[in-house]
């Protein structure tokens, strides 16, 4: 009996030991852990003026010619719908820009593409093409596009981007005319 006692007695005293060592000190095991301080980020204003209008132009045009070959890429490839209509949504609102920034004469000139632009966004809003509608899709964008960037490159149109005295409208951005969730 008296064995049976020194056993139990063993085995719990092993217990106990067994418990309180670990991968942790005792201190660590039984404080408490305080959440992280939160460090708010020191924000400071900036006088931003902005960029030149020629700079700007010549952005937005290389920024058009980009979606405009991505679209034709997603066109050929029958890559996926999402892409097309964002490529096709960010050409139409490039070309807006683009336009914002010329004087007059060009900038009608410009409208007639934006409305072919817009067509087009409208096509890929309704679905994907299927193959032939891609193929006529396709060889109407390279079509405009090589005339587009004939006539409207930087070097030809200099003369037509407004001074930078002269104001332009901000326009909205694809962002900010999506729905709020």
């Amino acid at each position: 009996m008296k064995n049976n006692y020194r056993k139990v007695a063993l085995i719990l005293l092993v217990l106990f030991t067994l418990s309180l060592s670990g991968c942790e000190t005792l201190k660590k095991k039984f404080i408490r852990k305080q959440p992280p301080k939160k460090i708010s980020p020191v924000l400071v204003p900036k006088d931003y003026r902005g960029y030149p209008n020629d700079v700007l132009y010549s952005n937005h045009f290389n920024y058009w010619r980009a979606w405009t070959e991505d679209l034709i890429n997603c066109l050929d490839t029958q890559g996926s719908n999402k892409r097309e209509r964002l490529a096709a949504a960010r050409a139409v609102e490039d070309l807006q820009r683009m336009q914002e920034l010329l004087i007059e004469p060009k900038k009608e000139e410009l409208s007639k593409y934006i409305k072919f632009y817009e067509g087009v966004q409208k096509k890929m809003d309704l679905g994907q093409p299927n193959g032939i509608d891609a193929s006529e899709i396709r060889g109407d964008l390279e079509s405009r596009r090589r005339v587009i960037m004939r006539q409207f490159e930087p070097k030809e149109v200099k003369a037509f981007i407004l001074k930078e005295e002269e104001p332009i409208k901000p326009i909205q951005t694809t962002e900010q005319t999506l729905p709020k969730k």
